[in-house]
């Protein structure tokens, strides 16, 4: 399983998309400490590529790989759930609640973002 393809779902919104590989990768059992940075990602994009892995990692009982700990917060916010961006509610939620490495690089997501499929 190729995380730029999860990257990517993130980043284009397509959260169903991001659910289904989370859940594919769960099955398959994957040691998420084996994966190597993605290369050729903006920063935004390796934001969340980090922040996805250190939040599956935390939920799978896993260490992270140790490139993660070196990516910087995204320059400005990125909302992963769009809805975020026009909901003042969500967006508090998201800011105060959301998953810790998704919050400490600027990446805003409700607390149980990518937990059901």
């Amino acid at each position: 399983m190729e995380l730029l393809e999860l990257v990517r779902a993130l980043r284009n919104h397509d959260t169903l998309a991001a659910r289904q590989w989370v859940v594919d990768a769960s099955r398959a059992g994957l040691h998420l400490r084996d994966f190597p940075e993605p290369k050729g990602l903006d920063a935004v994009g390796l934001a969340i590529a980090a922040g996805v892995v250190e939040l599956l990692a935390s939920r799978w009982s896993q260490p992270s790989p140790d490139w993660t700990c070196n990516v910087p917060a995204a320059p400005t916010p990125f909302f992963l759930v769009q809805a975020a961006a026009h909901l003042p509610r969500l967006r508090r939620t998201c800011e105060t609640e959301g998953p810790e490495p998704f919050r400490r690089r600027r990446l805003l997501a409700p607390p149980d973002f990518l937990t059901a499929a």
